[in-house]
């Protein structure tokens, strides 16, 4: 009588020869219809198509996600952080430029962009996870928030910042920010959040960590001068 093993290895081995010519033949037959051109052409047209109708779909997609339209349909953003951005310059201001959410807050090129969006899915979470209907609760987190997004500015040294605040082009009005300025462009040390991170929304105390990081750029070796 054959041992349970040899059964289970026979089993085993059928399994693997049947797997290999299911791949035989579908690889066989992959390569009779590419054997027409008119076919052949027809297919990689079709998928050149798709990719393309996929990149603009997402690409539309990501645009719609980095509207303000998009970020106040959460009943946080529109309750507390819409009505403080309301309030601040960059919603109204001199020269009428006014910024959507992702502006700031997302990356510009796309791939960068994805991973911003689904970072973003933590706060979707907590938006579900929390009665932010009391803003009791919206405040006890708002310093943890805060930090969270200084910290990710500071990371990335303010990029979205500076798509729209050139440096060499910003004429500060006060004498104390006019030295600030032109010593962060003489020693390239340009990181925006370092310096303005109560600009938008309601003011939150600063964290340990944040201290800590703005330390840490500021001592950092001088990079080359803004020309």
């Amino acid at each position: 009588m054959p041992s349970k093993s040899s059964e289970e290895a026979k089993e085993g081995a059928a399994h693997a020869k049947g797997a290999r010519a299911i791949a035989r033949r579908l690889w066989q037959d992959l390569h009779d219809f590419f054997a027409s051109p008119l076919r052949g052409g027809l297919a990689i047209l079709g998928m050149v198509a798709v990719l393309g109708i996929s990149f603009v779909a997402a690409e539309e997609l990501n645009v719609q996600a980095n509207s303000t339209k998009f970020c106040v349909s959460c009943h946080s953003m529109n309750a507390y952080v819409y009505e403080e951005f309301q309030k601040s310059k960059h919603f109204t201001n001199a020269s009428g430029v006014r910024p959507e959410c992702g502006q700031c807050h997302v990356a510009k090129r796309f791939w960068p962009a994805v991973w911003d969006h689904a970072m973003g899915t933590h706060d979707l979470i907590a938006e579900y996870s929390h009665d932010w209907t009391r803003s009791e609760v919206f405040e006890a987190r708002r310093t943890r928030m805060a930090e969270k997004a200084r910290l990710k500015m500071l990371d990335e040294d303010s990029h979205t910042c500076r798509e729209c605040h050139k440096m060499e082009a910003i004429a500060p009005t006060r004498k104390r920010g006019e030295r600030a300025h032109n010593d962060a462009i003489n020693k390239g040390k340009t990181n925006c959040i370092a310096c303005h991170y109560n600009l938008v929304h309601k003011e939150a105390p600063l964290t340990q960590a944040f201290s800590q990081a703005i330390k840490a750029v500021a001592e950092a070796p001088e990079k080359t001068a803004l020309k």
